[in-house]
């Protein structure tokens, strides 16, 4: 059984300032809380509840009392679990995610996609809480999130926090291209991107009507495109649509600037996504167009590609309400070391997935994210081993 990255992990979590003043007192390490929570989550547990009843079970896992040093394992009450995880400090616990999996991103594509964190102020249960949510930052080539940003709606929107998000050194890399909605297509972020001279390539939609607009008068003034690319006939399949997008992109050949704006600087390309559906059970067809802005140029296909993969962010959220059930978990005050935990634990399917897509490893199958937890969740062992990967 290996077990060198997990206490290393271990070590690490150990740097987590624990919130209890009475050191002498404490019963439960935080460092063997949070790693079996994390354990718990792989393991298929997602509520409170469950990871309390899975901990009370793995008491005498021989695996834990290995990576602990130790046999005297104790299991808190499901309250005091509860007391514990709300109380860490998220600050120091996402700085061991970011750690953790930052030798398995190339950070050069990255999607940013915020997610409202449901049951974090249910019922009014606390009423000087307000509702959590989360930024993901996934980067689209390894379909990991590295990153996290925390997000109060009394106090800061998703456009503040990534402008903020974007002054973190861990995130000025030259030459990175983000993508994201059109929420975050705000002149203060694309800016800031520019200025860094990262890339970006933001959606126009109508909460920037004027934007709109002009990008779109701009587009229809040229006699042809710069570039176009189409998928095949057969197109892709999604949510029982075919699904064929044209791409047509707008240069301006004389200069970079494709559209002056006062307040957006650089727009160096329009990209326009024409998408035709075809309902595969009714024939029912629909189309339609979005347009997008970059502050650099490339090809049709090259820029149709890195807007699908943005969506892969979207998968993310997809799996982790799935098989991590968070849109069903109640998280009261503090949901983020839960969410932390969370995203760990997905990352670590998504480790195993792109390192054994091509096998037939599981089941006598190739692995699909699914499947890869259902073998966690009947096979300690194999869950185990996701760490040492």
């Amino acid at each position: 059984m290996k077990l060198k990255k997990k206490k290393q992990l271990i070590e690490q979590l150990k740097t987590v300032p624990d919130f209890r003043v009475d050191k002498f007192k404490i019963l439960y390490p935080l460092e063997e809380i949070l790693f079996m929570t994390l354990f718990a989550l792989l393991k298929g547990a997602t509520t409170f509840k469950e990871i309390h009843i899975w901990m009370s079970y793995a008491v005498k896992n021989k695996m834990l009392q290995k990576v602990f040093g130790t046999k005297n394992i104790k299991a808190p009450s499901k309250s005091t679990l509860h007391r514990i995880l709300i109380n860490v400090d998220n600050e120091a616990l996402e700085l061991i995610f970011r750690e953790y999996f930052a030798k398995h991103i190339k950070k050069k594509n990255i999607a940013v996609d915020g997610k409202w964190l449901n049951g974090s102020d249910v019922n009014a249960q606390y009423t000087t809480e307000s509702h959590k949510a989360i930024l993901n930052i996934l980067d689209k080539d390894t379909k990991i999130v590295f990153a996290h940003k925390f997000l109060d709606h009394t106090k800061k929107s998703e456009i503040p926090a990534f402008t903020e998000l974007l002054k973190d050194k861990f995130f000025t890399s030259e030459s990175q291209i983000f993508s994201f909605d059109a929420l975050l297509t705000q002149y203060e972020i694309l800016n800031t991107i520019n200025e860094q001279k990262n890339l970006y390539i933001a959606k126009v939609k109508g909460n920037q009507k004027l934007l709109k607009e002009k990008v779109i008068l701009t587009a229809s003034n040229f006699n042809t495109p710069s570039d176009s690319y189409e998928d095949s006939l057969l197109g892709v399949v999604e949510r029982d649509c075919r699904v064929i997008r044209t791409v047509d992109i707008f240069h301006n050949r004389d200069c970079d600037i494709v559209m002056h704006d006062s307040k957006f600087k650089n727009i160096q390309s329009i990209i326009k996504v024409t998408k035709e559906s075809t309902n595969i059970k009714t024939g029912e067809v629909k189309t339609t167009i979005e347009y997008s802005i970059a502050n650099y140029k490339s090809t049709a296909k090259e820029f149709r590609d890195k807007i699908l993969q943005h969506w892969r962010v979207e998968t993310y959220h997809y799996h982790l309400d799935m098989l991590m059930e968070e849109d069903d978990h109640i998280a009261y005050i503090n949901p983020f070391s839960i969410s932390i935990l969370r995203s760990f634990a997905l990352n670590l399917y998504q480790i195993f997935f792109n390192t054994h897509k091509e096998e037939k490893i599981l089941f006598g199958a190739k692995p699909t994210m699914a499947n890869i937890s259902h073998g966690c969740r009947y096979d300690d062992d194999f869950a185990s081993d996701l760490f040492e990967i």
